[in-house]
Parts: C-alpha cells; sequence; structure tokens
C-alpha cells in the first residue's frame, strides 16, 4: 500500500520542485533582460544596483557579474570593473567574452600591452575571431602603428570577403579612417566610398569622407592677401599685399607659389616665395619655405625655412626647425618649434622662437586655441609674450627687443569652392603700438 502512494507523492514533489526551479529560472531571466535594458539604454546605476541585488543571493552567478564589469566599464568604474573581469577570468580561463571585454578595457585604459595580450589570448581559445582582431587592429591605429593595423584589419576583411553586410562596412570604414588618419586621404576615400555603397545611410561614413574629401591642403586654389598695419606714432599705414596659387600635389604634398609686395614709406619691396609641405612618413610632414625679395628695401634678400612636424599621438604633435634670412646688413638665424594637444575639436599649442645674437639670446612665445568646426574651419586667438612673438619678416621686425601680442581671427571655407581669412593683431612694444588688418579671399578647385 506504501508503494503507490510514496511513488505518487514523490512525483507531485519533483512537479511542484520543477515549477519552482522554471519560475526562479525565468524571473532571473527577466532580471537579466531588465540589466541588459539598462545598460543599452546607458542607465548604468540602476544595471548596477540589479546586478548587486542579484548577486547577494547568488554571489558567484556568471551572468550577473559578467553585466556588473560591463556595468561598471561603461559608467567610468574601471578598475572595479577590471577587478570582477580578473575574477572570472580566473574561474572561466577560456570564456572569450572575459577575455576580450577585459582586453577592450585595458586599451581603454591605455595599457595596449596587456590589451594587446588579452586579445591574443581570445585568439588562442578562438582562432579567427573578429572581435579579437578588430582590438588589435584598433590599438595598432591608436599607437600610430597604421602599417599594422590595416593589416589586421584586411585580414579581417578576408574573412568577410564573400559578404555584403554591416560589419563589412565597418571594416571597410575602420580602415578608411586608419588611411585617413595616417594622411593618406586618396585611399581613405577609396574604402570610406566602400563602406558607404553598403550602408548607405551611415552618418558617420559620410562625415568622414566629406572630412578626407575637403582636405584645403589637397586641392587648387587662388587667393589674394591684403594686409594693413597701423601705428600708434602717426606714421604711414604698412600696406602689404600678395597673391597666391596652391598647387595640388596629391603624393608628395601641396605647393604655394607667392608674390608678395610691400609699401612702407612711399617704397615698394617685391618678394617671390615658394612653400612645399611635403608628406614624410606616417603622421610627419615637412614645412618648406623659400624666399628671393628685389631691391629688398625691407625684405630679407633671401630666407629659407625648415621645420618638421609629427603627432606622437591622436591628440598630440610636436615640431622643430630653423628659419634664416639673409637681409643686406646682416643675417639672422631663428630657431622655433610648437606642441600642440587636442582636446576633441580644440587644439592648443606652444610655439616658441629663439634667436641667438652677439653677446646673448632671444626667446618669445605665443600660446595659441584653435576651435575647429570641420577640417578647414576654425576660429583661432593666441597671447604671446617676449622680443619677437611673431613671424619675423622684415629688419625692422628683428630690431624689436620686447614686446606682447594678442591676435584672433578665422580661417573659414564656404561651399567648399570659396576661402576666407581674417584675422586681427594688437602688437605692444612699449613705446609704439602696432594695429594689424588681415584679410584673404580664395577660390578653390
Amino acid at each position: 500500500m506504501l508503494g503507490p502512494f510514496f511513488l505518487l507523492m514523490s512525483f507531485i514533489f519533483l512537479l511542484f520542485l520543477a515549477l519552482d526551479l522554471r519560475g526562479k529560472t525565468l524571473s532571473q531571466e527577466n532580471e537579466l533582460a531588465q540589466v541588459r535594458q539598462a545598460i543599452q539604454e546607458k542607465n548604468y546605476s540602476l544595471a548596477i544596483d540589479l546586478c548587486l541585488q542579484q548577486l547577494l543571493l547568488d554571489p558567484e552567478n556568471f551572468d550577473f557579474n559578467f553585466l556588473l564589469s560591463q556595468a561598471y566599464a561603461f559608467s567610468g568604474q574601471w578598475d572595479k570593473a577590471l577587478g570582477l573581469l580578473n575574477h572570472l577570468a580566473d574561474r572561466f580561463p577560456h570564456n572569450v567574452d572575459v577575455l576580450i571585454f577585459r582586453a577592450r578595457l585595458e586599451s581603454w585604459k591605455k595599457n595596449y600591452s596587456a590589451a594587446e595580450v588579452g586579445y591574443k589570448q581570445a585568439l588562442e581559445v578562438v582562432p579567427n575571431n573578429l572581435e579579437a582582431m578588430i582590438g588589435l587592429a584598433e590599438i595598432a591605429s591608436w599607437q600610430s602603428d597604421f602599417s599594422r593595423s590595416i593589416s589586421i584589419y584586411q585580414q579581417v576583411l578576408f574573412q568577410l570577403e564573400e559578404e555584403k553586410s554591416v560589419t563589412k562596412a565597418d571594416i571597410l570604414f575602420r580602415i578608411g579612417r586608419v588611411y585617413f588618419w595616417s594622411g593618406n586621404y586618396q585611399k581613405a576615400r577609396e574604402y570610406l566610398r566602400q563602406a558607404l555603397a553598403i550602408d548607405q545611410n551611415n552618418e558617420e561614413y559620410k562625415r568622414i569622407l566629406k572630412m578626407a574629401q575637403s582636405r584645403w591642403q589637397d586641392k587648387y586654389e587662388f587667393r589674394y592677401e591684403y594686409q594693413r598695419e597701423s601705428f600708434s606714432d602717426g606714421r604711414a599705414a604698412y600696406v602689404d599685399d600678395r597673391l597666391a596659387l596652391q598647387v595640388r600635389l596629391p603624393q608628395p604634398g601641396p605647393l604655394v607659389i607667392k608674390a608678395n609686395r610691400t609699401k612702407r614709406f612711399d617704397r615698394n619691396d617685391h618678394q617671390l616665395e615658394a612653400e612645399f609641405y611635403p608628406r614624410l612618413w606616417s603622421q610627419s610632414y615637412a614645412y618648406l619655405q623659400m624666399s628671393y625679395s628685389s631691391p629688398a628695401i625691407y625684405f630679407p634678400q633671401y630666407a629659407f625655412t625648415a621645420e618638421l612636424y609629427h603627432a606622437l599621438s591622436q591628440s598630440w604633435d610636436i615640431s622643430a626647425g630653423f628659419r634664416r634670412l639673409g637681409f643686406s646688413e646682416q643675417k639672422v638665424m631663428i630657431y622655433l618649434g610648437s606642441l600642440g594637444r587636442y582636446f576633441g575639436p580644440v587644439l592648443t599649442f606652444l610655439r616658441w622662437y629663439y634667436t641667438p645674437r652677439a653677446g646673448g639670446s632671444d626667446f618669445s612665445w605665443t600660446a595659441n586655441l584653435r576651435r575647429y568646426f570641420s577640417t578647414s574651419n576654425y576660429l583661432f586667438l593666441g597671447y604671446g609674450q617676449g622680443s619677437r612673438p611673431f613671424e619675423l619678416v622684415t629688419l625692422e621686425d628683428y630690431r624689436v627687443e620686447r614686446s606682447w601680442v594678442f591676435f584672433a581671427g578665422a580661417d573659414w571655407a564656404l561651399f567648399d569652392r570659396l576661402r576666407l581669412q581674417f584675422n586681427f593683431t594688437h602688437r605692444d612694444e612699449g613705446n609704439l603700438k602696432r594695429n594689424l588688418f588681415f584679410l584673404s579671399a580664395g577660390f578653390r578647385w
């Protein structure tokens, strides 16, 4: 008699147990869905609270620990996130999601060596894992190793060769963006157009492509420049004007030819000038300038400038060079350089000038601020102090002993054809004050 009754009770117990477990499973799935939704909506504080509540009941639950690490990471609490991920990696050493997310977080912290190790560990578990390969390509590009980054992206692209998916468009875009960062705008446009052919409505692809197309350095341009300088001592204003032709040389870099004229004290002086911007290697280019003047009343008989610019990273760049001026009365050497830092669309940079001379030397500096609205359009202002905190053009400039200067202006492209430049400069030399007004209008094609 007890046998059937025992079996019946066991069946009922197991049924209720199964229903209870199913209820708990459904409840947990519902909680996980809520956490994922909170993360997707960027409500990280809610996601963290939900995870912590569940982990009080089950501290070693993988899903809630992993989601908690994501919520911490996305909310900027990187050290807490790494602590959780390290714990999960110890418990689940072959979990690719943990290895990749930990490596990504290390890359956000700019621990690129640790990030590379993490991505390679993921590739040992799952060879040719696309996320890990993309991660390696990313950190290579962030360290300005553009050739390695492109090589890895090309391997990813090879795996997607037969597809026309959003993923393939993203890889094409990334390759184009790396070429853009490296200064190869022709290649950048090639890959960005391929990406847009697949994902035609992607605004980010369009934005970077427009930037690659609108670099004014890669266009022909003809412009007229006018400059008027007035003085506090009552003398007649100096008037300078020039014509400039920019020639597009896509591979070595643009060449600009100028014809300059200055009128001072009812006498004119003329100068022919050439500027060249050769691209040297990844993230580096040079500025070369040469000029010849006749009759060389105010301008130097000859002048030569060479300055090398190099990007230390996506945010920092530096330059160093010299300028040699041969006036009829004396020769002048100036050593110059700059250090710049980008904060998103804002560029700040310090520029300095050092002039050795008999019995000593002179030093000047300017602090500069630019706010970019595109690669061609920006507003700027600056302040400088020293013997000559400005570009030395004439022997009169060289003879200035001490001054401070303030300047502000804009460089703007209209309809991708017209280019306007304007600036105002106030220079205070103690007993003499100068106000300089500069205006330029150019046509590009």
